[in-house]
């Protein structure tokens, strides 16, 4: 069972934004997330969720009961109750994931699912960024532009320097590449952006490479 959970883990971790609409729903409401997260580990509860077991034991079952009693009760939170009901087995899953992922057998993969989920966030802003200084002449050209065309970006060292070494992927176009160059020598003219962002290094695998 840990062997399958731990292979749909990792199937999946690229693809969270496009296949976990039911979870994006789920923390729709971030003031109801947090409340429960407050409430579930603030010292006067005792009532705490036990990760090694199912939402439907019957001790978390009561765990969702005194959350979903307390939340509906507060003065100061308005909220349906399908929505505290989700943000309670969201709280339960991150701890339930946690506990997982700390057992020795999945050590490895929690760090390969970090990673992914680490590198595909950089590549979601890296795209967000250059989308923002786009110019009109050439939206056509970017509209071939997604996530998995941007560069990875991964913590490391060349010739002493530290930064964010960039892997160009393979499959983007000359035409595609050529542009991502033209933005982000743009954004980097920008004292901001260069406050704020690494230092950007080519992959000693593929020097010379544009990025």
């Amino acid at each position: 069972m840990e062997d399958k959970w731990a292979a749909f883990e990792s199937k999946n971790s690229c693809a969270v934004e496009e296949n976990n609409s039911k979870k994006r729903r789920r923390v729709h409401n971030p003031k109801i997330a947090e409340a429960v997260r407050r409430l579930h580990n603030s010292e006067a509860n005792f009532r705490r969720y036990e990760p090694e077991h199912g939402l439907s034991s019957p001790h978390n079952e009561a765990v969702s009961s005194y959350l979903l009693g307390a939340i509906s009760a507060s003065p100061d939170l308005t909220a349906e109750h399908e929505d505290i009901v989700s943000a309670c087995k969201t709280y339960y899953e991150s701890i339930r994931r946690s506990f997982r992922y700390k057992q020795p057998e999945l050590t490895s993969q929690a760090e390969t699912v970090k990673s992914l989920a680490r590198s595909r966030s950089r590549r979601k802003r890296l795209l967000e960024a250059r989308r923002s200084v786009l110019a009109p002449d050439e939206v056509d050209i970017w509209k071939s532009a997604t996530i998995d065309l941007m560069s990875d970006e991964e913590d490391g060292i060349v010739d002493g320097v530290s930064g964010w070494i960039v892997r160009p992927p393979p499959s983007r176009s000359p035409e595609l590449t050529e542009l991502c160059n033209t933005l982000q020598s743009r954004l980097e003219a920008t004292p901001k952006y260069r406050a704020t962002h690494h230092i950007r290094l080519c992959s000693p695998n593929v020097l010379g490479a544009s990025f």
